[in-house]
């Protein structure tokens, strides 16, 4: 679950001053209000919430396991389902590259940050991930899928 996306629709609920929120509150305010979540997805958007522990049922009602006054939402904030749910998006790009290493038997993950910092200090404008990139695209790992995202994410294209 994409938990910035997730805390930012549970902060539009929680905007109505009280101790706990009902499962109408969620549909009411994500689906019928602000149009944003359809009601089957706001029942699935909750037990995902309580499973992540991003809210916590106490006496028959949700309360948020976060302080929501902190959380900013644009005018413009949109949902899309599946980024919601996606496991992917949660994890950090730099995870998943280290983890594509290790589950490729090639090298471990210390092995593959070693090498990614070995090739950094020769090197002045490169970050940490283009690093890790040519680290596992010499080790013969298919990384076609990180350097789309890292095109994507940096804004620039070929």
């Amino acid at each position: 679950m994409n938990k910035d996306m997730a805390r930012k629709l549970i902060a539009l609920v929680a905007m109505k001053k009280a101790v706990g929120y009902s499962r109408s509150d969620f549909i009411n305010t994500l689906s019928f209000k602000r149009a944003l979540l359809p009601p089957d997805v706001v029942e699935r958007f909750i037990e995902a919430s309580l499973n992540e522990k991003l809210i916590v049922e106490k006496d028959g009602k949700y309360v948020p396991n976060f302080s929501t006054e902190g959380v900013i939402v644009p005018l413009d904030f949109s949902v899309d389902v599946d980024e919601l749910f996606s496991e992917a998006a949660e994890k950090p790009l730099i995870d998943r590259m280290l983890e594509a290493a290790s589950a490729s038997g090639k090298m471990t993950k210390k092995e593959a940050i070693i090498k990614a910092r070995d090739l950094l200090s020769g090197m002045q404008f490169i970050d940490f991930e283009t690093a890790m990139v040519t680290v596992l695209s010499d080790a013969g790992i298919d990384i076609s899928s990180f350097v789309a995202e890292k095109e994507n994410n940096s804004g620039y294209s070929q």
